[in-house]
C-alpha cells in the first residue's frame, strides 16, 4: 500500500504526482483484495463535483463526504471472510484525514478535488474497472 498523502497538499497543492499515481494504480490493481470499482469512486466523486459546482451554498456538505465513504466501506464488507472485498477501506483511510482538514475553505477544497481527480485518472489509466 502506498504512503498516505500529506495534509499539506490541501494548502500547497500537488507538488509531486508520484503518490497520487501510486494510489490510483494501487486502487486499480488486483492483489489480495480486488480493485476499487469506478462506480465506487464515482459516487464520492459525484458528490464532490456537486459541492464544487455550488461551493458557497454547498460547502456545509463537505463534512458529509466522510460518512458517505464510511457507508461505501460498510457495503463492501464481507461477513463471511470478515474483510472488505475491495480496497475501498484503504481509499477511505486515505481521504478521511484530508476531508477533515478542508474546513469549508475553498482553496483547500479545490486542492482536494485536484488530488481526487488525479487519483481517478491514474486509476483509469491503470485499468480500473
Amino acid at each position: 500500500m502506498p504512503k498516505n498523502i500529506s495534509i499539506s497538499v490541501l494548502t500547497d497543492g500537488i507538488k509531486d504526482l508520484t503518490l497520487v499515481k501510486e494510489w490510483g494504480t494501487y486502487l486499480a490493481t488486483n492483489d489480495i483484495k480486488n480493485q476499487v470499482s469506478t462506480s465506487q469512486i464515482r459516487k464520492i466523486f459525484g458528490s464532490i463535483k456537486q459541492i464544487q459546482a455550488g461551493f458557497e451554498k454547498s460547502k456545509g456538505e463537505i463534512i458529509l463526504l466522510e460518512p458517505k465513504l464510511a457507508y461505501a466501506v460498510g457495503r463492501d464488507y464481507d461477513k463471511k471472510s470478515n474483510t472488505n472485498k475491495t480496497k475501498i477501506k484503504e481509499f477511505y483511510e486515505l481521504l478521511s484525514p484530508l476531508i477533515r482538514e478542508i474546513n469549508e475553505d475553498k482553496t483547500r477544497f479545490q486542492n482536494f478535488v485536484n488530488v481526487l481527480e488525479s487519483i481517478v485518472a491514474y486509476h483509469k489509466a491503470a485499468g480500473g474497472q
